[in-house]
């Protein structure tokens, strides 16, 4: 998408942001969230991801927030896992099917290394599989299969853990 733009979130973007993850919510089968979550709920996590790089991105054509993306450390506190990170993102409804997934994972692949991380970590549910197909275009590989973990309220899914070894930056 040569018209999409992405940049760290503000305070502003804060209901935007919660509005589109309460819609995808309510889809089903994109979150193991069940139910919406109110501003003050995301407070915490917006808090969380203000310093590079697991800043939140919002994805943006025309200046219209279409999506978004962030990093989770990976079991934190961890030396030996400091280079590792979740990667997580989440498009409109009107948004996918458009190259935008695609657009995303490459600007926080280009993020990530910037930042010194050698891998990333992909957690989604079974049933997402327009996700994992667009991970496996991404170079991301299943490392497992948490089968049936998720309950969903009327059925339970697996969650796939997804990796990519990230190509390192020559100095």
């Amino acid at each position: 998408m040569s018209n999409a733009t992405h940049r760290p979130a503000t305070k502003a973007d804060q209901p935007k942001l919660v509005a589109l993850y309460n819609a995808i919510i309510a889809e089903g089968g994109f979150s193991a969230d069940l139910s919406p979550y109110s501003l003050a709920q995301r407070q915490p996590w917006f808090n969380e991801h203000q310093s590079a790089p697991f800043q939140i991105h919002v994805v943006e054509i025309d200046q219209q927030i279409l999506g978004y993306f962030y990093f989770s450390t990976w079991r934190g506190g961890r030396a030996a896992l400091s280079q590792v990170a979740e990667v997580s993102y989440y498009l409109s409804k009107q948004a996918r099917g458009k190259g935008l997934g695609h657009f995303m994972l490459e600007q926080a692949e280009r993020i990530a290394q910037d930042s010194g991380l050698r891998y990333l970590l992909a957690i989604l549910l079974e049933t997402n599989t327009a996700s994992r197909s667009l991970l496996e275009k991404s170079g991301f590989s299943l490392a497992g299969l948490l089968p049936e973990i998720a309950d969903l309220g009327e059925r339970r899914c697996g969650q796939l853990i997804m990796y990519k070894k990230l190509q390192r930056i020559e100095e």
